[in-house]
């Protein structure tokens, strides 16, 4: 069992998601980046159906009420262990961390991305809604944001892999990229937009917003995206990573807690990597799209 010492900007419970159910207004929901949450899981032996902690930036710590081991993928970040007998040992994100009784770790700010995906040997085990332990923050659907003063419990489901335990530590999943680059496959309304905004949606480079969250990243740029067809356009379904462009010009990037339809075209959709990629891009960063191949 893990104690929750400081929170920070917002811990989640999430898993793969809840699916199907898109005919009642529930979005998938999940991990933003899966890729990440999954190299967790797998690090710790556990079934990938294993639900994690999505930690938004850091600044958490955390206290060990018995024996357990865990690790922390996706964004860079330094981590202190603090032993319970006295000393505190220096790592990082991707290094697996043994805990004792009483041991703490403190997981700083990020260095560099916007989400880590912490994992625990045997899972944790939270609450299912509707068939899935994750949080969706537009609905409120699933478990309640974990807070200062949680306890988090932990299970004994592990399906160990082959090479568990000689690796100790992870290569990093994500490049550092002075400017992101997300990977988009035009359509279905790309023939909504005049050709020059086409080439102004792959030729500029945007900045995210501080208003980006789950639902979506918002991003702002010097030429707006006008349309081509000015034609009403009845609600539509929608899909994870698709981009849409609302009457301002500027394209929303829709993240895995998205509105199940809407109703302002779709210029194109992230590929599944980019996607995930996406959830390490924090307000102020700079991306630029490129076509898929």
């Amino acid at each position: 069992m893990l104690k929750v010492v400081q929170s920070g900007p917002q811990m989640l419970f999430q898993d793969l998601g809840r699916f199907g159910m898109a005919g009642s207004g529930v979005a998938p929901s999940g991990t933003f980046d899966r890729m990440s949450a999954a190299r967790a899981n797998h690090a710790m032996g556990n079934a990938p159906t294993a639900p994690v902690v999505e930690i938004l930036l850091g600044g958490v710590e955390l206290e060990a009420l018995t024996a357990t081991q865990l690790v922390l993928t996706g964004m860079r970040c330094q981590i202190e262990l603090v032993h319970a007998g006295g000393g505190v040992t220096a790592t990082y994100s991707n290094v697996i961390i043994d805990l004792g009784p009483g041991d703490r770790v403190r997981i700083a700010l990020a260095q560099d991305g916007m989400r880590g995906y912490l994992a625990v040997r045997g899972g944790f085990r939270p609450a299912h809604v509707l068939g899935s332990s994750s949080t969706d923050v537009m609905s409120g659907i699933g478990p309640a944001p974990i807070i200062t003063g949680d306890l988090l419990n932990i299970g004994d489901e592990i399906a160990e892999p082959a090479w568990w335990p000689r690796l100790r530590e992870l290569p990093a999943l994500w490049p550092r990229e002075g400017v992101r680059t997300l990977a988009v496959v035009l359509g279905p309304r790309a023939d909504w937009f005049a050709e020059d905004s086409l080439e102004a949606f792959f030729g500029q480079t945007y900045e995210v917003s501080d208003r980006s969250n789950r639902i979506g990243l918002r991003l702002t740029a010097e030429i707006a995206l006008e349309r081509a067809v000015e034609n009403e356009l009845p609600s539509e379904g929608m899909v994870r990573g698709s981009i849409q462009i609302p009457p301002n010009g500027m394209p929303v990037v829709f993240g895995p807690d998205y509105p199940v339809t809407g109703g302002y075209p779709v210029i194109g959709v992230l590929t599944r990597r980019s996607s995930d990629y996406s959830a390490q891009c924090a307000p102020g960063d700079k991306v630029r799209f490129v076509r898929a191949h």
